[in-house]
């Protein structure tokens, strides 16, 4: 027989691709890496799917993509960050002491009036119902 080159594509959203034969019960894939191999094995259940394809495609799949990028200058110098954190904690300092004072006066001062659960205002005298509502007397 003679050899088969495939695109493996396991689960989990891998692939590889290489010279394949069936060992033992699991796929041995030869991951093609310049004139030598690198080899895999993959049990039935990892594998999605395998597409024969011819040894060029399969050599071509597994050529490593390389991108560069070049940077004329740093996104934010070094300067730049710190003239921010610190303004930023200045602005923390400022909002932690607004936050004390506040906490400070709402204990100082009563500042919420009593709840009014029994009918009767905040020195004791009866509230008059009003619902807005014209009713007659029947008698």
């Amino acid at each position: 027989m003679s050899e088969q080159w495939a695109t493996v594509e396991l689960m989990g959203h891998a692939t590889t691709a290489g010279r394949i034969v069936m060992e033992n019960g699991l796929l041995r894939v030869d991951v093609p890496e310049g004139d030598t191999f690198r080899t895999e094995y993959y049990g039935m259940g990892a594998i999605y799917s395998v597409k024969i394809v011819s040894e060029e495609i399969s050599r071509a799949f597994v050529k490593p993509v390389v991108c560069a990028y070049e940077y004329d200058a740093p996104i934010v110098t070094r300067e730049q960050h710190e003239k921010r954190v610190r303004e930023l904690e200045r602005k923390i300092s400022g909002m932690m002491f607004e936050n004390d004072e506040l906490k400070r006066r709402l204990t100082t001062v009563n500042g919420l009036p009593a709840p009014l659960d029994d009918g009767l205002g905040a020195n004791g005298e009866e509230i008059p119902f009003d619902d807005g509502e014209d009713y007659e007397d029947d008698e």
